[in-house]
């Protein structure tokens, strides 16, 4: 085991619940429920990266793999839901909830149904993921980054919010990251989550943190 690697991921855990708490203790204070949503989705991030920590100091169970390739689809579906409550028009929104609620399901359960095995793993660090896991995952993943990234665009360019970049780039690194994966970069793929968890935190925290009176125009 890496020890350095190994440091990083509990760190970066750490931080990662830090910055949910921080999100979340705004919905409490404020009671705007993009709060809530982008807290659950950084919560989200932090337990995924609890489960890489399980995963590379050795632990290994089919429950815990499974969780794991859920989850790192479901945030970013989560995600998504605080830039939809923020920025959609209403009826947008109840469809965008709707998508994402059946998306979110269907992925679920076919990454509960679907086997895994060992080899999906190499030296605790995922290398491989099923097909059918792939599939799931995209369903969620794509259009909810495609969703955070478009919205946080259009803000940027009509009301001239150059804060928004923090959560259009964020997005990005945390979508495409687990590329990295792949190519058995594990600590590379370690830093480029905390690096996107902290951009997208400070772009929640600045656009959430503007006048209710001034909601984001839709871009529908």
């Amino acid at each position: 085991m890496n020890v350095a690697i190994a440091a990083s991921v509990v760190a970066l855990s750490v931080v990662a619940l830090v910055l949910a708490g921080i999100v979340l203790l705004r919905f409490r204070r404020e009671r705007r429920l993009w709060h809530l949503y982008w807290g659950a989705g950084i919560f989200l991030v932090f337990f995924t990266l609890a489960e890489e920590s399980a995963l590379y100091a050795g632990l290994w169970s089919q429950l815990l793999v499974r969780s794991y390739f859920v989850l790192v689809a479901l945030l970013v579906g989560v995600l998504s839901l605080g830039s939809a409550e923020l920025a959609l028009k209403a009826r947008w929104k109840y469809v965008w909830f709707g998508f994402v609620g059946v998306a979110g399901a269907a992925s679920t359960v076919i990454g509960a149904l679907t086997p895994v095995q060992s080899s999906v793993l190499s030296a605790g660090v995922v290398v491989g993921v099923p097909y059918m896991d792939l599939v799931a995952s995209s369903l969620v993943t794509i259009p909810s980054s495609l969703l955070l990234i478009i919205t946080s665009l259009y803000g940027v360019i009509r009301q001239k919010r150059l804060r928004l970049l923090y959560i259009t780039v964020g997005t990005a690194i945390i979508a495409f990251s687990g590329g990295l994966y792949l190519v058995n970069f594990p600590a590379t793929l370690y830093y480029a989550e905390f690096i996107g968890v902290v951009l997208l935190f400070f772009g929640f925290v600045n656009v959430a943190g503007r006048p209710a009176s001034q909601p984001s125009p839709s871009p529908t």
